[in-house]
């Protein structure tokens, strides 16, 4: 394996999105710079397949971080600024936001959880999903060789418990394989 074959979903998110490092939760800055030691070590040995795994591995779960502090607590500080100009202002955006998403992600009526789900989960056609599950899933059965995907990683990717006995996932389809735990590429 060497460090060209390496997905780095985190950083095509940020470039796709707009959105620079500096701006993400210092949590998620830490997460970033070590993934890019690692990466560092795969250059000097790029034969390293168990570093190489374990990179891609950590670069979903990056890119998955990164897409929901997008998704969540980034986009909401854009509707707030379209919503009221004093709120949107505040020189602490994030950290003023976080508190309260904290309390408003378990309940249902607010004005923030009535546009995300227009914004991240559903795409036109009522296909489930997004670009980036889609993107994870190809990376998991790109890294495994095989159209396949273990039930296990695709619902921990998706979020939730996999449709039967196919499961729509923005523009791929997948089908429960007989007798197996995996679901392959349509």
């Amino acid at each position: 394996m060497s460090v060209d074959k390496l997905r780095v979903f985190h950083e095509e998110l940020l470039q796709e999105e707009e959105v620079k490092v500096s701006e993400l939760p210092t949590e998620i800055q830490g997460r970033i710079r070590g993934f890019n030691l690692m990466r560092k070590k795969l250059e000097k040995n790029p034969d390293d397949e168990k570093l190489f795994l374990q990179l891609q591995k950590q670069a979903v779960k990056l890119g998955d971080e990164v897409q929901n502090f997008i998704e969540n607590d980034y986009d909401d500080d854009d509707s707030d600024d379209d919503n009221d100009d004093s709120d949107g202002k505040s020189d602490s955006k994030s950290k003023g936001d976080k508190p309260a998403l904290s309390t408003t992600r378990g309940k249902t009526s607010n004005d923030k959880d009535d546009n995300k789900p227009a914004k991240t989960k559903v795409t036109t056609g009522g296909a489930f999903g997004n670009s980036m599950m889609e993107k994870k899933i190809r990376s998991v059965m790109e890294s495994r060789g095989d159209n396949r995907i273990r039930i296990t990683d695709l619902e921990s990717i998706i979020g939730k418990e996999a449709d039967y006995p196919e499961q729509q996932v923005n523009n791929i389809k997948l089908r429960k394989v007989f007798l197996s735990s995996d679901y392959r590429l349509v």
